[in-house]
């Protein structure tokens, strides 16, 4: 017996009926819409029930919110001998979409809701959660601010908070903000995604004088990933040197925060975080110190409290809030359900401080993010057919296993430390950050060919150059890649730096000029190697290059001769 996915594009309407479908998701959901003759069921033993209660002619078909839970149940009930032993058939479906996708394509959405028909518990909590918001909202002049990843119980969250805040008076309304990281190294599709999602709801919020507007925040240079990746050859990110969180994430959400309780005093930071979405988050908010208004206090975030409205609610009441409440903005979620069924992993938080888990392999995490040891969510996308990413993958996994090997990498730190002395491997060498923007450029035109956006900007490429410059580099090396591509035309090339050329004289007459090219190459190289506290070890080994470059020169002329 095996687990097989129906594609929705394959499946044709009238074939719904060769199957008894059973939905798995809540009750609220189900009876707002669903597909014709399915049957609602919560879990695996109420499927193999059914099949024992009366003898079943059709295959089964399981359905769900994203996929994720349809599949999984597929997978564990042809596992259950009960099942196998009343079940004819050699194949369990689910369907390879999620259902709200399935509406998007065509497929008729039944609706079992009475116009008097009593509030599901689901609707009770809705109705509660919006009450404890407005309460809240309206005991305290403390300005809002919502965490915004894009992720489901994000979404719901901010959500909540807006319909909250338009269903006041007008004089009751206050300025509330949204704060939404975008690292510069987002995934290409999610980062779209994103960014249509914040520009409707500021168009909406403006055009209907809602003091709510989402802002995004970014990296400066100093803190950008390729910058320190390409220009300073920091290697790329692990489990233990995760320099890129605080770096990307934390220290532009602080700033921005931080100019905002200096605007208005202080701030309640709104949180999607639940406890039923993993245990360690169940353990992070269990014990944080509450007050007595079920608020505590950021450590980092200097003025601000915290608070997560949907702390208690369940995955299928976040789903279900989500596909039976439309937004008021024009985008609905249809795109984000899509995005749940497409990839797998967690969903990655608004990050806020250290502890918290990274957002590798999730579906709103960066692209570039080697702490995991393969993205699981890039992958799900690939399979689901968007090819396109797949030199994305490639370069992914390329400077995950570039920073492992030993001879990329400085025998020194970047602050002279010997790396014999203090353990581990020390920043890319200058010829290895060279070549990973050579890949990276050529994997940007792979990516642009099929439909994709830029991976790195004009601004990211003079940092680079910049940082460059300052170390290893006289020809402006990070520029001419550029071009070599078809990126930045108009820029100018400032003029060579390189310095002492009379130290060079003897030999620029005896060598080609390619000789001389790697020389100045392998002396850098000498002098990153050996660190700022060996500048006399790499002088006399630059000295010795020299030497050998001129006498093997030599030698070969007397033998011509």
């Amino acid at each position: 017996m095996t687990a097989e996915k129906l594609n929705l594009l394959s499946l044709q309407k009238k074939e719904l009926s060769f199957f008894n479908i059973f939905d798995v998701r809540s009750k609220q959901a189900f009876l707002s819409a669903h597909l014709e003759n399915s049957i609602l069921y919560k879990n695996e033993q109420d499927i193999v029930s059914s099949y024992k209660a009366c003898k079943q002619n059709k295959p089964l078909l399981i359905v769900c919110f994203s996929a994720t839970k349809s599949k999984a149940l597929a997978y564990n009930i042809i596992q259950n001998q009960d099942f196998q032993s009343v079940y004819p058939f050699e194949q369990v479906y689910y369907l390879d979409c999620g259902i709200m996708e399935a509406f998007e394509n065509g497929f008729e959405p039944i609706s079992s809701i009475q116009e008097n028909a009593v509030f599901s518990p689901c609707e009770s909590l809705i109705d509660a959660t919006l009450i404890k918001l407005k309460t809240k909202f309206l005991s305290s002049k403390r300005v809002w601010v919502i965490a915004f990843s894009g992720g489901k119980d994000s979404t719901c969250a901010l959500q909540l908070v807006y319909e909250m805040l338009v269903s006041l008076q007008p004089h009751q309304r206050r300025q509330t903000y949204a704060i939404a990281s975008n690292t510069l190294v987002e995934a290409p599709h999610i980062d779209r995604f994103l960014k249509e999602v914040i520009n409707s709801i500021n168009s909406h919020a403006r055009k209907n004088n809602i003091p709510f507007e989402i802002l995004q925040v970014s990296p400066t240079p100093k803190d950008d990933f390729w910058v320190n990746l390409i220009g300073k050859g920091y290697p790329s990110p692990t489990r233990t040197f995760r320099w890129c969180t605080e770096r990307l994430k934390i220290t532009p959400a602080k700033a921005e925060v931080a100019q905002i309780t200096q605007k208005y005093g202080s701030a309640l930071l709104i949180l999607g975080s639940r406890k039923a979405e993993s245990s360690n988050r169940k353990k992070s908010i269990e014990k944080r110190i509450l007050n007595e208004d079920g608020y505590s206090q950021h450590h980092d975030f200097p003025d601000t409290l915290t608070f997560s409205p949907i702390a208690e609610w369940s995955t299928d009441e976040v789903w279900a809030y989500l596909s039976t409440h439309k937004p008021l903005w024009d985008k609905d979620h249809s795109e984000l359900f899509s995005l749940y069924t497409k990839a797998s992993g967690e969903e990655c938080q608004f990050i806020t401080d250290l502890s918290q888990s990274s957002c590798g392999g999730s579906r709103f995490g960066c692209w570039v993010c080697t702490v995991v040891s393969e993205d699981k969510s890039m992958q799900g996308f690939i399979e689901s057919g968007q090819e396109n990413l797949k030199p994305l993958n490639e370069f992914r996994n390329y400077i995950k296993v570039l920073r492992e090997d030993c001879n990329a990498r400085a025998d020194y730190k970047r602050d002279g430390r010997a790396v014999y002395k203090v353990g581990g491997l020390g920043p890319f060498l200058s010829r290895i950050r060279v070549e990973i923007l050579k890949r990276l450029l050529q994997t940007e035109r792979e990516f642009m060919q099929n439909g994709g956006s830029e991976l790195i900007s004009d601004a990211q490429i003079r940092a680079i150059q910049e940082q460059w410059s300052k170390e290893f580099d006289f020809e402006n090396k990070a520029i001419q890649l550029a071009q070599e591509v078809g990126r930045m035309k108009d820029e100018k090339l400032k003029q060579s730096r390189v310095l002492h050329k009379e130290l060079l004289a003897e030999v620029a007459d005896r060598v080609d000029s390619k000789e001389l090219e790697n020389l100045i190459g392998t002396c850098i190289d000498i002098y990153n190697t050996t660190g700022l506290r060996g500048k006399n070890n790499a002088s006399s080994k630059i000295k010795e290059e020299i030497k050998k470059l001129v006498e093997d020169k030599t030698s070969k002329q007397r033998k011509e001769a």
